[in-house]
C-alpha cells in the first residue's frame, strides 16, 4: 500500500499505521506515520534498517513479539503481556479472539471472566491497564451513575485498535468499533470509548459487618482489602457498568432496548486469533465529547421554580382607615 493512502486512511478513520514489519512489533512504523501527521520527520529505526534483513524470516505472531525498551516501550508486569509506550503515549495488550457470534457487554474482558459477552479476553489485571493509562498521561472520568437520573461515564475519549495476521499471514488493523454492531439495524457501532477508571471497593466479611453494626459502628470504618471493581472482568465495555474502566458515553445498558450491541461476525477474525490491542488518548475527540455533553446540559428545561406566596396586606386599624 503506498505511503499515501496509508496516511490518507489515518487521517480518516484513526487507525495508526501498525501495518509494517514482519520480526519487530511494527511500531518503527507507526512512529514514522505518527510523526509524519505532526509534521515532524520521523527518525529512522532498527526496525526500519534492519526490514531487508528480517524479510525471509518467517512472521512473528503478536505474543512472540518482543517490544524493545530502546523505542520507548516498557512492560508493566513481568507476567502479564501489558506494555506502555511513553514516546507515543499508548497502553499495549495482547489477547485473543474469545467470540464471534452473540450479545455483547464488552468489547474485552479479562482472561477467565466474561468470555460468553466478549469478544476479546485479555489475560492481564484490570489495575495493570488502568495503571498503564495514567502513566501516558490519560485523564480518568467518574463511572456511569444511575441515581437519581442517568449521568454518562466520563473521562478522556480512548481510540481502541486492533492489530492481527490472518490467514494468509497479512498484518491486518482496525478500530474496535469495526467488530461491535448494533443489534437493531445491524450498523457499525459508532461511539468512541472514555475512561471512567472503575472504581475501589473494600472487602470485609460479612460476620464483620453484621457484628459492627451490631455494636453501632459504621461498617465502612473497618479495616479491609481495597479491591478494584474492574477485576470482575469489565475492561472495555459496550454496556454500562460503573465497574468498567472503559465504557461507552451514552444509555447503553439492558434497559435500553434501542441500543444494545453484538459481536460484527463477519469482521471478526476465527476464535483462538492472537490480537494485540492499542489504547490511545485521543485530546480532540475528547474536548468535542465534553463541548457536545455541555451542549446538551444547557438545552435540559430547567425545572420552575416555585413562585414565592405574597405576604397577606397587613390589616388596617381603624385609624388608618379614617385617614384614607
Amino acid at each position: 500500500m503506498p505511503a499515501s493512502s496509508i496516511l490518507s486512511s489515518v487521517r480518516c478513520r484513526f487507525l495508526l499505521p501498525l501495518w509494517l514489519g514482519l520480526m519487530m512489533l511494527p511500531l518503527g512504523n507507526v512512529i514514522a506515520q505518527q510523526e509524519g501527521e505532526n509534521g515532524a520527520k520521523p527518525a529512522a529505526t532498527k526496525a526500519d534498517t534492519s526490514e531487508a534483513e528480517t524479510a525471509t524470516k518467517p512472521e512473528a505472531k503478536p505474543e512472540d513479539v518482543q517490544l524493545q525498551e530502546a523505542n520507548g516501550i516498557r512492560k508493566l508486569m513481568p507476567n502479564m503481556p501489558v506494555w506502555i509506550d511513553l514516546k507515543r503515549k499508548m497502553v499495549i495488550m495482547d489477547g485473543e479472539v474469545c467470540l464471534r457470534k452473540g450479545s455483547l457487554e464488552m468489547f474485552a474482558c479479562l482472561r477467565g471472566t466474561k468470555e460468553h459477552e466478549s469478544v476479546v479476553a485479555v489475560p492481564a489485571d484490570a489495575f495493570v491497564v488502568h495503571a498503564g493509562l495514567l502513566r501516558i498521561g490519560a485523564k480518568q472520568g467518574e463511572p456511569v451513575s444511575f441515581d437519581p437520573e442517568y449521568q454518562p461515564p466520563s473521562g478522556e475519549v480512548i481510540d481502541v485498535l486492533v492489530q492481527w495476521t490472518d490467514e494468509k499471514g497479512k498484518l491486518r488493523s482496525v478500530r474496535a468499533q469495526e467488530w461491535v454492531r448494533e443489534a437493531e439495524g445491524k450498523k457499525e457501532m459508532p461511539y468512541n470509548w472514555v475512561f471512567p477508571g472503575s472504581y475501589f471497593w473494600k472487602d470485609i466479611p460479612l460476620q464483620e459487618v453484621v457484628k459492627a453494626k451490631e455494636q453501632g459502628i459504621d461498617p465502612d470504618t473497618l479495616p479491609g482489602k481495597q479491591v478494584y471493581a474492574a477485576e470482575g472482568g469489565e475492561l472495555i465495555c459496550v454496556s454500562n457498568f460503573r465497574s468498567s474502566m472503559l465504557d461507552l458515553p451514552v444509555p447503553s445498558t439492558d434497559a435500553n432496548n434501542n441500543l444494545w450491541f453484538e459481536a460484527n461476525t463477519e469482521k471478526i477474525p476465527p476464535e483462538g486469533t492472537k490480537v494485540r490491542i492499542f489504547l490511545i488518548p485521543n485530546k480532540g475527540k475528547t474536548a468535542k465529547l465534553e463541548a457536545a455533553q455541555k451542549a446538551k446540559a444547557a438545552e435540559k428545561p430547567q425545572p420552575k421554580l416555585e413562585q414565592p406566596v405574597p405576604v397577606e396586606e397587613e390589616k388596617k386599624t381603624p385609624a388608618s382607615k379614617e385617614a384614607a
